[in-house]
Parts: C-alpha cells; sequence; structure tokens
C-alpha cells in the first residue's frame, strides 16, 4: 500500500497538478451547434444503442452479400459506433463504407489502423516507409506533410480516424511486435516525430490516435499471443516511455489507445494489463496527464488482454471511451448491458461516453456525411503529390553511417570501373537501374538461389572493379568469405535495403567497407534513392533511429551535399504536374502527323530531373519503342556540346584567345582572304564564311552522267526526292581513286556501311573551305564552315582529335557515356541508335549510327558542326554544368569566370552567343526571358538552358525520318509549344 501511494505522489508532483487538456480538433469546432446536434441524436438513442455506440467491430470489407449481411446485422442490433475494416481493396472497402454507413441509423466511426498509411492494409495505395525508416528524418515539417497527406487519402475513404502514431519507444532490438513500427529508441525523436505525424493528420481533420500507452517499446513479447512484461521502474518509464505520451497530450491531439501491458510499477496490485487498470487509465491518464480525449483500448481479441471477468466490462471500468475490436462482439455487448443493469457500471458513465463519443462524429464531419464517391477513386488516391511525398520521405531518410576516403559521392568516373551487386534481388532492380543514369555501371545479382559456382563466378568478375556498390535487399542474406575477401580488397559501398537490426549479419563486411549507407527498405523508392545518394543527386541527412549493436550508435549519420542531377517529380521543384501532362498530348499529334516516328523530352529545374519521357519508336513500322538511353544523331547541337565544351576549355587553359586567328592554328588559311577570320567572329558566325559546301559533290564522277545532278522536277532521271523541288539522279558513280566499298589503305574514313573514302579527302575539304567566296565579315550568316574550322583548330592546340580530346575533359568525367561520335565504333548496340534518313540518293542505305549531316559524314564522322550522338540524360549533365558555371558531381570543368563569357555574350549584329543560338530578342514570347541559350539541330534535336530559371529543355527526334522532307516538326511548332508548356507549368 505504501508503494502504490509513493506511486501516486510521483506523477502527482512530477505532472503537478495538470489540468485537463482540451484537444484542439474539439476547441475548433463551434461547441453551440455541436451540443445541439448531440442532444437532437442522443435524445432519441435506446439504452442499446448508447453502449453501442462504444464498440468499435472489425469487419472484412468483402462486399459479398454472405459477409455484408451479417454485418449490417450486427450493426443494426449492437447499434455498434464504428468499425475498423480488415485488410482488403479499395473498391471493396468503398462499397462497404458507403453500405454500412447507410444502413445504420447513426453514422459509424470509420478507422483505419494505418501506421504508414492506407498501404498497411489496403491494396496498390501509396507505400510510404514505415516508422523507422521515417525516424531517421531530420525535417518534423516533412513528417506533418506525410501526416496531410495520410489524412486527405483517409478523408477521400470515408475514414475519420487512423490508429497512429506509434508513440513506442522501441530500445529492445529483440522486440517481435513493434520493431519498424516505431521512430526508433530515442524518446525524443519519436516525440517530435509523433507529434508531427498527428498534427499532420488533425490539421486535415482525421483523428489521430497514439498508440500502445504506457510504451511496448522494451518487451520482448507480443501482445497478439501473450501480455508482454515490461520491467521499468517508474523514473525509467518517465524518462523514456512515456515521456512522448506526455508532450502528445499537452500538444492537444484527440485519440489515445491503451496497450494490453504487464506494467508492474504503474500499478502492482490489480495484476491487470494496463489497458484494463484504472490506476492507469483513469489515473495516470486522464487525472495525472490530462488526457480528455477519447480513448481506445487496443484490440480486445488479443491475448494480451486477459481478465477473469469479460474484458469489455473491465476496460469500461478501467476509464476506456471505445472497446476496440471485441472477441465476441455479441456476447461482450451482452455482457455489458448485464454489467449496467446490475450496477456495476452506471448508466451515467455510458452516457458520458455515448455523448463524448458523437461529439467527435460531429467534430469529424460525420453531421453532413455524404456517401464516397467510387469514380476514379484510385486516381484520387494515388496522386502526383502522394507519390511525391512519398520520394520526399524516402530521400530525407538515406542516412550514411560511414565514409572513407571521401568515396562519397563517388568521383573520377572516368578512372573508375564501376560494377554493382544486388544480394537478394533480381539484376536490373531500380537501385542498379538510378545508378546507370549516372556512370556505365555493369550489373550483378546473387540471391537466395544462386548456386555456389555462379556465386563464384560473380565475385572473379568483380576483382576486375575499381569501385563496387553493393545493395543488401534481404535479411536472408548474409556475408560468405568471399563476400568478405571481395569488400576488404576493394573500394566498396554497402547499401543497406533492410532494417539496421539486421546489418549485424554484416558486420565484418561493414568494418571493411569505404562507405555504408542505411536504406531501411527494399522498395522502389529506398532504391532509387539510395542511388541517387550514392552518386550525389540527393544530400544525405539521415540520422540513424536505433543502435546497431557493436557498429553504430543511435543518432549517427554524416552529411553529404548534392553534386549532380536528382531524378524526381515536378512538385519537387514547384512545378504543376498536371500542366506538364501536356506534353505528351503535343507530343503525340506530332507522331500521329509525322513530324517524327518518336522522340526523347526532358526537363531539369534547379538540378532535378523532373520530365524524362520517351515517346513512339524509331520508325513508322513501330520496330523498336524508344528508349530512355537510346541515341540520337544530335546534329548541328553538336556545335554547342562538343566543338563549344573544347573551345571553352582551352580558352580556359589561356591556351585560346578569342582574338586569335584561326590561321594561327590552321595554316591553310594563311594567305587566303580567311586569314583573319577570329575564333569570336567563327563563334558569332559574323566570318562572312557561306552557309555551307557540298563536299560530297567532289567524290562524284561527273564524267559518269551528262547533265544536271539535280532538277526541280521529277522525270526517269530525276527520281530521287532529295529535298523541296529537288530531285536527284541516281545514274552517277563516285571517283574510284576517293571512294571505296572496302576498308582499305587509304580508304579509312568511313562514311556509311560499306562507304569510305581516301584520308586525303580531309585535305580537300578544307581546301574547298580556303577557296570558297567570302561574303562580308561582321554581318551574321549562320555557316557549318565555321565550327569545321574550328574543330581544326581545337585539334591543332590540343594534338589530339576532338573525339578524344571531349572524351577525355568531359563526357568520360560527366558519365555521358552514351555521348560520342561514332557510336558504332565503340560497339554501341546499332538497336539502341536512332535512324536518321533513307538515303536513296548519295549513300542507298538507312542512315543508322552513321552521321547524316554530309559534310561532317565526309570528315569521317567526327566534325565541329556536326557528328555527334547523345540522349537526353547525358545532355542533361552537360547543360547542368553549363548552369553550375562550369562544375558538376563536384568537379571543376572550367572557371566560372569562362562559362560567364560564353554563356552571356551576345552579338551587336544578331541575337547569336558564343557558338550559343539565343532569342530573338524581338521576337521571342514574353514568357521566354532574354538569357536563354541553346541550340537546335536539323535532324529535329533542340537544346535550351536557362539561367534565371535554372530549367533545361532537351528535345531529341529523328524527324528527317525516312526523308528530309518531313518538315512537320517546325510547321506544328512542336518543340516551341513544349517549351511554352514547361514554362506554364512553373508556379508563381
Amino acid at each position: 500500500m505504501k508503494k502504490i501511494v509513493s506511486i501516486i505522489y510521483f506523477f502527482t508532483v512530477t505532472f503537478s497538478l495538470i489540468a485537463q487538456v482540451t484537444p484542439n480538433l474539439y476547441k475548433t469546432t463551434e461547441v453551440r451547434r455541436m451540443d445541439q446536434w448531440v442532444d437532437s441524436v442522443f435524445s432519441t438513442m435506446t439504452l442499446d444503442e448508447k453502449i453501442g455506440q462504444l464498440f468499435m467491430i472489425v469487419v472484412d470489407p468483402d462486399p459479398k452479400p454472405a459477409n455484408s449481411q451479417l454485418i449490417v446485422k450486427r450493426i443494426k442490433t449492437m447499434a455498434a459506433g464504428g468499425v475498423l475494416f480488415s485488410k482488403g481493396t479499395v473498391s471493396d472497402q468503398v462499397a462497404s463504407t458507403n453500405l454500412y454507413q447507410k444502413e445504420s441509423r447513426i453514422p459509424l466511426l470509420i478507422s483505419l489502423d494505418g501506421e504508414w498509411g492506407l498501404s498497411m492494409r489496403l491494396e496498390n495505395t501509396t507505400r510510404f516507409p514505415k516508422n523507422m525508416m521515417l525516424g531517421a528524418i531530420s525535417n518534423e515539417k516533412s513528417i506533418e506533410l506525410y501526416g496531410e497527406e495520410v489524412a486527405r487519402q483517409c478523408k477521400e475513404m470515408g475514414i475519420q480516424i487512423n490508429f497512429a502514431p506509434v508513440l513506442d519507444v522501441n530500445n529492445n532490438p529483440s522486440n517481435p511486435v513493434i520493431g519498424t513500427r516505431s521512430f526508433g529508441e530515442n524518446p525524443e525523436r519519436v516525440m517530435l516525430h509523433g507529434n508531427a505525424y498527428a498534427r499532420g493528420l488533425e490539421r486535415r481533420g482525421v483523428m489521430a490516435v497514439c498508440k500502445h500507452f504506457p510504451g511496448h517499446g522494451d518487451t520482448a513479447d507480443d501482445s497478439h499471443f501473450t501480455t508482454p512484461y515490461v520491467s521499468h521502474d517508474v523514473e525509467t518509464l518517465e524518462k523514456i516511455d512515456l515521456y512522448p505520451f506526455r508532450s502528445y497530450v499537452n500538444e492537444g491531439f484527440s485519440g489515445l489507445m491503451t496497450g494490453h501491458l504487464s506494467v508492474p510499477s504503474l500499478d502492482p496490485s490489480s495484476q491487470l494489463p494496463t489497458s484494463l487498470s484504472a490506476n492507469i487509465v483513469s489515473g495516470l491518464i486522464k487525472k495525472d496527464l490530462g488526457f480528455s480525449g477519447l480513448l481506445f483500448t487496443d484490440a480486445l481479441v488479443m491475448k494480451g488482454a486477459s481478465s477473469k471477468e469479460n474484458v469489455c466490462v473491465q476496460a469500461l471500468l478501467a476509464g476506456n471511451d471505445v472497446l476496440l475490436s471485441p472477441g465476441k462482439p455479441v456476447e461482450d455487448f451482452a455482457a455489458v448491458k448485464k454489467a449496467v443493469s446490475d450496477g456495476k457500471i452506471t448508466l451515467q458513465s455510458i452516457e458520458e461516453r455515448c455523448k463524448k463519443i458523437l461529439q467527435y462524429k460531429y467534430i469529424l464531419g460525420l453531421k453532413n456525411y455524404r456517401p464516397v464517391v467510387s469514380k476514379e477513386i484510385d486516381n484520387r488516391l494515388n496522386t502526383d503529390s502522394a507519390e511525391w511525398i512519398c520520394r520526399r520521405l524516402n530521400n530525407e531518410s538515406m542516412t550514411l553511417v560511414k565514409k572513407e576516403n571521401q568515396i562519397l559521392p563517388i568521383k573520377a568516373f572516368e578512372n573508375n570501373r564501376i560494377a554493382v551487386l544486388s544480394l537478394g534481388d533480381e539484376k536490373s532492380n531500380d537501385f542498379q537501374k538510378m545508378l546507370a543514369k549516372y556512370d556505365d555501371v555493369d550489373m550483378y545479382s546473387i540471391e537466395t538461389s544462386t548456386k555456389t559456382a555462379d556465386m563464384d563466378a560473380i565475385f572473379k568478375q568483380l576483382n576486375n572493379y575499381d569501385v563496387i556498390i553493393c545493395g543488401i535487399h534481404s535479411a536472408k542474406m548474409d556475408e560468405n568469405a568471399s563476400f568478405k575477401k571481395l569488400v576488404a580488397n576493394k573500394n566498396t559501398i554497402l547499401c543497406f535495403f533492410i532494417t539496421p537490426y539486421s546489418m549485424t549479419s554484416f558486420k565484418q563486411s561493414i568494418k571493411s567497407a569505404r562507405s555504408v549507407l542505411v536504406a531501411y527498405e527494399n522498395t522502389k523508392y529506398a532504391q532509387q534513392a539510395a542511388a541517387q545518394a550514392v552518386m550525389g543527386g540527393i544530400p544525405v541527412t539521415g540520422k540513424l533511429p536505433v543502435s546497431v549493436v557493436g557498429l553504430f550508435d543511435e543518432g549517427e549519420g554524416i552529411t553529404t551535399e548534392k553534386v549532380r542531377l536528382a531524378y524526381q517529380l515536378p512538385l519537387e521543384v514547384g512545378m504543376s504536374p498536371k500542366k506538364l501532362k501536356a506534353i505528351n498530348e503535343i507530343v503525340r499529334e506530332g507522331i500521329k502527323e509525322k513530324a517524327f516516328p518518336g522522340c526523347q523530352v526532358l526537363v531539369a529545374k534547379d538540378g532535378v530531373v523532373i520530365y524524362d519521357q520517351s515517346f513512339g519508336y524509331f520508325d513508322y513500322a513501330n520496330t523498336h519503342a524508344v528508349q530512355t538511353d537510346d541515341m540520337y544523331d544530335l546534329a548541328s547541337v553538336t556545335k554547342v556540346m562538343s566543338t563549344l565544351l573544347a573551345v571553352m576549355k582551352l580558352y580556359d587553359q589561356k591556351k585560346i584567345n578569342l582574338s586569335d586567328l584561326l590561321s594561327k592554328y590552321i595554316p591553310e588559311l594563311k594567305k587566303s582572304d580567311k586569314e583573319k577570320i577570329t575564333i569570336k567572329e567563327a563563334l558569332f558566325h559574323e566570318s562572312g564564311l557561306t552557309s555551307f559546301l557540298p563536299f560530297y559533290q567532289m567524290t562524284i564522277d561527273k564524267t559518269s552522267y551528262e547533265g544536271r545532278l539535280f532538277s526541280t522536277k521529277r522525270d526517269l532521271t530525276f527520281r530521287i526526292l532529295y529535298d523541296d523541288n529537288a530531285y536527284g539522279r541516281t545514274d552517277f558513280e563516285f571517283l574510284p581513286d576517293l571512294v571505296s566499298e572496302t576498308s582499305k589503305e587509304p580508304y579509312t574514313l568511313q562514311v556509311a556501311d560499306h562507304f569510305y573514302l581516301n584520308e586525303s579527302f580531309q585535305s580537300l575539304i578544307l581546301k574547298d573551305i580556303v577557296d570558297s567566296n567570302l561574303k562580308k565579315k561582321g554581318t551574321y550568316l549562320y555557316s557549318d564552315l565555321n565550327f569545321m574550322l574550328l574543330k581544326e583548330a581545337v585539334e591543332a592546340i590540343s594534338e589530339t582529335s576532338i573525339d578524344r580530346y571531349l572524351d577525355q575533359y568531359y563526357y568520360r568525367r560527366l558519365g555521358a557515356d552514351y555521348t560520342m561520335y561514332q557510336p558504332l565504333k565503340h560497339q554501341v548496340d546499332i538497336k539502341s541508335i536512332a535512324p536518321t534518313e533513307d538515303d536513296k540518293f548519295l549513300r542507298n542505305q538507312i542512315l543508322i549510327g552513321y552521321v547524316h549531316d554530309e559534310a561532317a559524314a565526309f570528315m569521317g564522322g567526327v566534325s565541329g558542326n556536326a557528328g555527334l550522338f547523345s540522349n537526353v540524360n547525358d545532355l542533361a549533365k552537360i547543360s547542368q554544368m553549363f548552369l553550375n558555371r562550369g562544375s558538376y558531381g563536384g568537379e571543376i570543368y572550367f572557371k566560372e569566370s569562362t562559362a560567364d563569357l560564353f554563356t552571356k555574350t551576345q552579338s551587336s549584329n544578331s541575337r547569336r552567343g558564343l557558338g550559343f543560338d539565343r532569342p530573338d530578342t524581338a521576337k521571342k514570347p514574353d514568357y521566354l526571358p532574354a538569357s536563354v541559350y541553346g541550340h537546335t539541330g536539323f535532324t529535329g534535336t533542340s537544346i535550351w538552358i536557362d539561367p534565371e530559371n535554372q530549367l533545361t529543355y532537351i528535345f531529341l527526334s529523328n524527324r528527317i525520318y525516312p526523308s528530309r522532307t518531313y518538315k512537320n516538326l517546325s510547321k506544328l511548332h512542336i518543340r516551341e509549344r513544349i517549351q511554352e508548356v514547361i514554362y506554364g507549368a512553373m508556379e508563381k
């Protein structure tokens, strides 16, 4: 007796005569109107209905008559106050909710046991992270946002109550039932996260019900099967277990669930579980903590709720308001009614609870209940916003607990051969595919079913790599001798998609690894977030919510910065996903009108790729659906993604000046009328050089035909439509000293399949340029010849070919592994390269992997004006480097001053910049800033970079397939209309 008195005195002193805390939801309602409604309903209720309001029964959402008729009968017989649905589908629960609400005279409280949202119980709904993963997040605003989204989805489903947050402090790794359901082992973090989640729920009008009071964290038993024992003394309980609950009550949240636990230090006399103890429920919760909201029992069907008399009667005597999931609803209802009749439970207490429940039915909107709208419910639940919040939570939970030698984010792609190994998951999973967006990684997988011989072969192959990124996707996997040896001998990054507790199976490997990232769950978004964290696409800010015995302490976490592109949804940067979907319609129109057979479109803002989609096919026969990593002939986009990059690097290294004469580096120009052309004039297209020269005509034997090569009219001689009103003949032959069908010395310049040029032809091209007519300098005239000469200058200064130069200084370092000249010589699969033209005039073949532009083709495929192949993802990396003013991936490519000079300078004579095209200020649309720079290409390509809005827009297509006469891309203004949509999608 003396011990009980001391406990009561402790709580009285500790909580300092706490007054009743009025819940926030209660405070926001108009009390007078609420009381009127409650009184009007209560005055019509029978005793059975008053008792029934205290029962919340678990029901199967199966709407089949055999099930639904039974539930309806029970609801009417018991006048149950609410229901909790078991697992099922969205459509079934909606149908059941509408039926049960219709059949119930008094609106039902519909509840959800959704600790991590609807997906805990309902199929095909947003799979938010579990609480332990959320416990790693430092930004409480993200948890609030998550709570709001869960509440929004609940209201769409007609749900008023969510049995969350879990406030159990899980400081027992052997806990069989809480574990990942807890926010962690730190009471402060559990309190902050729990309150944030509850704040979000109730801000959107859904009641939060915290659980499992007084704390189920430090137990080794499951209350579903027994009554777990908590040995903490009062001081420990106050410091750890009760701490989050006390704060939750003080914050004014509305619901609390009592757990079925044995906590002798709180009530040593009754031997009852905490949920049935009057000293704990009425004394500690209501009186000492001051909680005045709705008190729910944990499911009374659980074995932990054991009592010598009827458990529902005992729960009400203890002070609970709502009896959740009674084991035998009809019998339990009868037992409570008998207890009232016998005077064991007072009628006043039943009526008080009944009125309180009715009050919350009013507060939660049931006075104006409307049936759930089933039409498009899946779309209303699984919104862009829901996915964005889910991705955000995954991103912010990534936790780096080990980092040696600054290996993360990974740098120096050009010096490191990277492999990614997944243990316990299939090859080409979301983790591996996301890593592949950053660099060319080789993929391996070892699953539980992998044979030992195959496993040994994989480990042998992995020894050939410089960096191994290993994802551990299953707790069923563990480290073997070969794996431990691999980790010890290589630069290995371990990414755990399992609970921190399970990481102990990899203790030795963790100690040997260079870096260790904790990703917590093996879900799509966790895998994508982990890959982006490893590569520096997202910053790493997570803190470990629990300790990993012998390895890491709770709260550990190394932060990293974002240094590369991220891949997220438009909402991440405040853009409207709904508005961006208009791009899809424009593209489909273009395909339908044969503006192009297929394309890639990418939009990046603020360093985040927010739209990256592929459409259509390589051709109109639909032989190959366009993939995100397929390659396109960039045509003139080569000028800025190749030649200009090389010029900028040489300028940055002080190896050239813009005032330098091209003839300084190209001796052939000396003593010609082109001797005084400067690099700056060439970049501005103000050199006076003619627009183009038909170099290929020098290879044609003019004695092999009579008359002209082209005609404006088609006839039996001029049969091939070359371009608008231009028909070419095909009866000509090539000069045998210049052209060969086979590769042999000196025919080393490949133009196409079975088409080789004498290596001397490059000098003939240069001579043709030197001999060409020069127009007035200083006036704008776009000319491919300018960039062909710039390429020659670059190679002379660097003493290497421009393709090798760019590989060395840019492409390989950036991870732009799909950006190259002559892709077929790099063993690129021809099936992943879009065809350009079906050239029936000159090369007599469909051009795939060979540059379309004749000038570049007759230079052997490597030229300054065209010849580069790439895809939108690679170009986005280069574009972001421009927006970052010369840096990317934590590395410097050129100085900021160099970036500013080339991206901001504009000619005084035209719209052109230094190599870049720019908007014509007199003709540009209002939404487009004057600072935009980029380029377009003849094959149907374009790239535009907007420093003011930190925006990149890339469009790649093969609009000239099968013929360059297909010009609907320009006629329909496809690229321009897409650009307008992008700017319209930026929220103000």
